[in-house]
């Protein structure tokens, strides 16, 4: 009986993707530890000489499904700018965009890849590289919306980018847990206004109130005065 990736001549980076795609369904639903590559090869339609045709290990296939998911997320990114989305949009979508159906695979997938990274040093140099690739992405996004106006110069762009990615991984890490989601609605407007006051207009009047509270004399001065 032939083997399943015998019957078509699919291309090399077809088979990939299907690997890649099998990878994070079976993954997410077994676990890094369970999973074997066979399984994933079945799932695929491929024989299990495909896997070692493309990657060298489970390692090496778990640390391509989160470079795929990531490279997959950064694309949604700039058809967005394409589309005419400013950077600071951006930014603000990447927190809020809790309805995302990619989490349904992606969220299992990452908090295994994470937990594997901390048993396997292979797992865990090619996530902090795909994690590290992620932030400097983000990182040039802030610099973007910086130099367009929308976000204030004054702020640390990588900084702001490690928040942004903290908050989508811990979304990503909560789902996968099954935790209950916020109020979508909630959710978006308090998001929106961490945003509004990064703006420059923001961290001005950010600045008025401060030095208004402060100010001896007014509201009961200074913690010194009273």
């Amino acid at each position: 009986m032939a083997e399943p990736d015998s019957l078509s001549t699919p291309s090399s980076a077809l088979i990939r993707d299907r690997l890649i795609e099998a990878a994070v369904q079976e993954f997410g639903e077994r676990g890094y530890d369970r999973a074997r590559v066979q399984d994933v090869a079945r799932r695929a339609g491929l024989s299990t000489g495909a896997i070692y045709g493309n990657f060298r290990n489970k390692a090496d296939l778990l640390a391509e499904a989160v470079d795929h998911g990531l490279a997959a997320a950064s694309r949604k990114l700039g058809q967005a700018m394409d589309r005419g989305a400013a950077a600071a949009e951006v930014l603000e979508m990447i927190t809020t965009d809790l309805s995302d159906p990619r989490q349904r695979m992606w969220a299992p997938l990452m908090i295994e890849a994470l937990a594997a990274g901390r048993r396997d040093g292979e797992v865990a140099r090619r996530v902090h590289a795909a994690l590290h690739g992620a932030e400097t992405r983000l990182t040039d996004l802030v610099a973007r919306a910086q130099q367009d106006g929308s976000l204030t110069a004054d702020i640390d762009a990588a900084a702001l980018a490690r928040l942004v990615l903290c908050v989508s991984i811990g979304v990503d890490v909560l789902a996968a847990l099954n935790v209950t989601s916020p109020d979508r609605d909630a959710w978006t407007s308090s998001m929106h206004r961490v945003f509004a006051g990064l703006t420059t207009a923001g961290v001005l009047a950010d600045q008025h109130r401060r030095e208004t509270i402060f100010e001896p004399g007014v509201t009961g001065g200074t913690a010194t005065d009273r």
